[in-house]
């Protein structure tokens, strides 16, 4: 949702006639779910493959991932909490 106030504000600087933002917002969002959707079934159809293949992988490959997905969302946020707090310039 904050992602599309986002984008309307982007449309209607862009010169979008404002009779036409619903639709771009809700296309948008569409694309949107379609986009994650489309990710998430990758990657369970990888996963799923390496199954199948009976691929193994070391523990520290496995646990690479959601270390590293981890990493990220906690470094967002704090780079956001501190953006919220003016502690960052």
């Amino acid at each position: 949702m904050i992602h599309g106030f986002g984008f309307a504000s982007a449309l209607t600087s862009a010169g979008l006639p404002a009779k036409d933002l619903p639709l771009a917002l809700l296309s948008f969002n569409i694309g949107v779910e379609i986009g994650q959707v489309a990710f998430v079934m990758l990657i369970v159809l990888l996963e799923r493959s390496f199954r199948q293949l009976q691929i193994r992988w070391p523990g520290w490959i496995e646990a690479l991932p959601g270390y590293a997905v981890g990493s990220f969302g906690a470094f967002w946020t704090i780079e956001r909490t501190a953006i919220l707090l003016r502690i960052a310039p």
